[in-house]
C-alpha cells in the first residue's frame, strides 16, 4: 500500500498566515505531514511532495502521485478567511474511493476533537483531487485565521494529534491495526486542553 503526502504550498507559496501569531500553513502542514510519515512508515510505503520548505507545483505534485502509484493521496492544508470561521473540514472530488478514504479521516479528527467546528465532508474540484488518479482528499485542519484556532495549531502536541488523526482515517481505509501510541488522542487533547486553559 502507498501513500502520498502531500504538504500544501511551500517556499515562495506560504499559504494561508496566522492571525495571532504569524504562523505560515507551509510551515505547520509541513510539520504535519513529516509526523505523519513517521506514523505510517512501519505499516505502508509513503512518498513526500515535498520534505523541506520548497515549492512544487501542482501539476508535478499530480505528477508524482500518479508515476509512483500511490493508492492513495492525502493534501494537508490549514484553512483561511475573512470571516471568523472556525473548525475542520475534507475535500474529495467525489469518487467513491475517495469519499470513504475522507469519512474514515474525517471520523477520527471529530472524534479526536469533538469541541472543534465540524464543518463536514465536501466535494471540490481542487487541481491536486482532479488530476489525480487515486483516491484522493484535501484537509483543512483549523483556520488560521482564526485567533483561537492559530495560537490551538502553533502547539507542536496539536500537530501530532492531526497528524495521528489522519494516519488512524488512512488505517481504518486499508484496514491496518495499529499499535498505539505512548498517549491516546484523548489523553493528548486534554493536555492540549490544558494548555490552552481550556478546561478550567
Amino acid at each position: 500500500m502507498k501513500v502520498t503526502i502531500d504538504c500544501g504550498h511551500g517556499g515562495q507559496d506560504s499559504g494561508a498566515t496566522g492571525s495571532f501569531n504569524g504562523l505560515f500553513e507551509s510551515h505547520a502542514v509541513l510539520d504535519i505531514g513529516l509526523r505523519l510519515r513517521a506514523l505510517l512508515l512501519p505499516h505502508v510505503e509513503v512518498q513526500m511532495v515535498r520534505e523541506d520548505d520548497t515549492f512544487t507545483s501542482l501539476p508535478e505534485r499530480c505528477r508524482m502521485a500518479n508515476e509512483w502509484g500511490a493508492d492513495i493521496f492525502v493534501s494537508i492544508h490549514l484553512n483561511s478567511a475573512t470571516s471568523d470561521a472556525s473548525g475542520f473540514e475534507v475535500f474529495t472530488s467525489g469518487s467513491t474511493k475517495s469519499k470513504a478514504l475522507a469519512k474514515r479521516v474525517w471520523s477520527r479528527h471529530t472524534t479526536a476533537f469533538p469541541d472543534q467546528k465540524d464543518r463536514g465532508i465536501k466535494t471540490a474540484g481542487f487541481y491536486v483531487l482532479k488530476h489525480t488518479d487515486m483516491a484522493a482528499i484535501l484537509t483543512e485542519g483549523c483556520f488560521l485565521s482564526n485567533d483561537a484556532e492559530n495560537q490551538w495549531v502553533s502547539l507542536e502536541e496539536t500537530r501530532q494529534a492531526m497528524g495521528e488523526v489522519i494516519a488512524q482515517g488512512i488505517f481504518d481505509y486499508f484496514g491496518i491495526e495499529s499499535s498505539k501510541t505512548e498517549l491516546t488522542l484523548e489523553e493528548r487533547v486534554d493536555r492540549i486542553e490544558d494548555q490552552l486553559n481550556l478546561n478550567s
